[in-house]
């Protein structure tokens, strides 16, 4: 008599050995059987299915097959769940330093279009410092000019007068 779970793991070994028997001398299983009559040797046993004759085992091994294959779903549904939630976390990952990156990126840009602004008004007022004193000058060298001219104007005029 063999239990349920040994006939289930070792099925084709425990019929092999119903077929081909043990040898008596060594007491191990017969990898053949002769039958003298019609010098017939059986080598091997295909075995194309088990049935158990009982209902009770039948019921007990389509239950245990139903319950590996429910079994092995799960856990590969398990494992595909946990392969996806992986794939997702790395792409939340490289999602995130993306966003760091272009966030550093842009303050960069920001930081150098700060620098630039300052600059060009640095410029503009010393622009507009040099422009307010060349104009200034300009002023200053206009009316002296015109001072110069008035005076000789004054002069000739005077000059003028006294001769006549």
């Amino acid at each position: 008599s063999v239990t349920f779970d040994d006939f289930h793991k070792n099925s084709a070994n425990i019929i092999q050995l119903a077929v081909f028997g043990t040898d008596e001398v060594t007491n191990k299983a017969r990898v053949e059987i002769k039958f003298p009559a019609n010098n017939l040797v059986v080598t091997s046993v295909d075995i194309r299915g088990v049935e158990p004759v009982d209902q009770r085992t039948r019921d007990s091994l389509q239950k245990s097959v139903t319950l590996a294959i429910e079994i092995t779903t799960q856990s590969q549904e398990a494992g595909a769940r946990r392969e996806a939630e992986r794939i997702e976390q790395e792409a939340k990952g490289k999602l995130e330093r993306q966003r760091i990156m272009d966030e550093a990126q842009a303050e960069k840009a920001r930081k150098e279009l700060l620098s630039l602004q300052a600059e060009s008004s640095a410029i503009e007022s010393t622009g507009q410092a040099k422009a307010e004193a060349i104009s200034r000058s300009e002023a200053a060298r206009i009316e002296a000019e015109a001072a110069v001219q008035g005076a000789r104007l004054r002069a000739e005029a005077q000059k003028i007068e006294t001769e006549s």
